[in-house]
């Protein structure tokens, strides 16, 4: 009888050590502090941004990465078009490629500092990102509004 308590309790305590072990968090490693990566997605309130449009802050540029008919309806006073919809809608890339390259070459500089304004913030923001880096612009210059477009509460400072 002592056996099968005995063999009974080392199950037991082989699948707890089991579990144990595949329920413990493993920590990802941390990032020395000297490290110059910069964060692949930064956000911007839409306050901020309101303070840059209306002080016309030649720091900053302001990209509306919406498809272009979108733009032209409405969008915010002083930004500049790069539709990356073909990237976003799994098409071809080269358009939005494209369009940013055009709005890139609508700056006098590339060191300046990205705003871009999508619908929601996210999966346009994403697209533009990456070819804003492929381009060479410094990820810690690239901004995306919180929210996006749908964040955009300053109607008076709307363009159509």
């Amino acid at each position: 009888m002592n056996k099968k308590y005995l063999s009974l309790f080392l199950v037991l305590m082989v699948m707890l050590s089991i579990f144990a072990g595949c329920s413990a968090k493993t920590e990802a490693p941390q990032k020395p502090a000297d490290s110059q990566e910069a964060p692949s997605f930064q956000y911007m309130t839409a306050d901020e941004l309101k303070t840059i449009v209306t002080e016309e802050n030649s720091d900053y540029v302001v990209f509306d990465v919406r498809k272009k008919a979108d733009y032209d309806t409405e969008h915010v006073k002083g930004s500049i078009s790069a539709d990356v919809d073909s990237i976003v809608s799994n098409q071809d890339n080269a358009p939005a490629k494209a369009n940013i390259e055009k709005a890139l070459s609508e700056i006098e500089s590339k060191d300046k500092k990205f705003v871009l304004l999508c619908y929601s913030g996210k999966r346009y923001a994403e697209a533009a990102t990456g070819l804003l880096k492929d381009a060479g612009i410094d990820a810690a210059n690239i901004y995306t509004l919180e929210g996006g477009y749908k964040g955009w509460t300053y109607t008076d400072l709307l363009e159509k």
